[in-house]
């Protein structure tokens, strides 16, 4: 469910307006960040940054902060709906019995539980979009947006900081160390050194390499977040094989999409 979520919610950071700051005249980082965030409302960047933990906070808070200095959240979120659901429209994909596939999606999305997922309370908030690709949108986010904070949950619990649970992912994943902490979730170099530093010294690194304890941790940390998404699947019940089904090729039309944009530097 994860997987297929977050594909078609993901077509949000690849977006043609996402480069373009949603036209508002900021920079992708300060109009992705700020329209994520706008669900919450008016928040200071420091209060937005605390919900989007992974990422370096002085980073994630300057953008808010400067993106709310031209623009409000109303408007933020309209233009970031409006540019995922017309990039949605123009995914080729079999759109058969559409409505099914938004009300499965939707069930999962709104079975989630709140306490503890503010990005997942502030979008629903929100009233539903009436146009059905825009809906199934939403509810990917919605899926997508509650396990990323069960996760956060999880790895907090196991008593990892933001940056090493980074580094530790990007050895989980056999990607080179820093590569997404500083590239995309603004680290500074210094930051994953001393991290990387940390987690050797507790037995997890070896090498710039997950050890055994490293890697069965990263995986209790997997698992405990998965833990806390049972409801989400649990609510489809004897359907969920089916809701599964109905977005797998949404899920693969839009990566499809997703790494054309990325290959023409259309990407945010």
């Amino acid at each position: 469910m994860r997987a297929r979520a977050d594909a078609i919610a993901g077509i949000v950071w690849f977006i043609p307006e996402a480069r373009d700051g949603y036209g508002l005249g900021l920079s992708p980082a300060e109009g992705n960040l700020a329209a994520r965030a706008a669900c919450l409302g008016r928040v200071p960047g420091t209060v937005a940054a605390a919900a989007f933990a992974p990422l370096a906070p002085e980073v994630a808070a300057a953008a808010v902060d400067r993106a709310l200095e031209v623009t409000d959240p109303e408007t933020l979120l309209d233009r970031r709906l409006q540019a995922c659901t017309r990039a949605l429209h123009a995914v080729e994909v079999d759109r058969s019995d559409l409505e099914r596939t938004v009300a499965l999606t939707r069930r999962a999305a709104e079975a989630g539980t709140v306490p503890g997922h503010p990005v997942y309370a502030g979008l629903r908030s929100l009233p539903w979009p009436d146009d059905l690709v825009g809906a199934l949108w939403r509810a990917c986010d919605l899926v997508r947006e509650h396990r990323g904070d069960s996760h956060v949950h999880a790895w907090m619990a196991a008593d990892v900081d933001p940056v090493e649970i980074n580094v530790l992912s990007e050895c989980w994943r056999g990607q080179a160390v820093g590569s997404v902490t500083t590239l995309q979730m603004g680290w500074p170099s210094s930051a994953v050194d001393a991290a990387v530093e940390r987690l050797e010294a507790r037995g997890m690194l070896e090498h710039g390499e997950l050890t055994a304890t490293g890697r069965s941790l990263r995986e209790d940390i997997e698992a405990a977040t998965d833990r806390q998404e049972r409801g989400v699947v649990s609510a489809l019940g004897d359907e969920a094989d089916e809701c599964l089904e109905r977005l797998t090729p949404w899920a693969r039309a839009v990566t499809a999409r997703a790494e054309a944009w990325w290959e023409s530097g259309a990407a945010g």
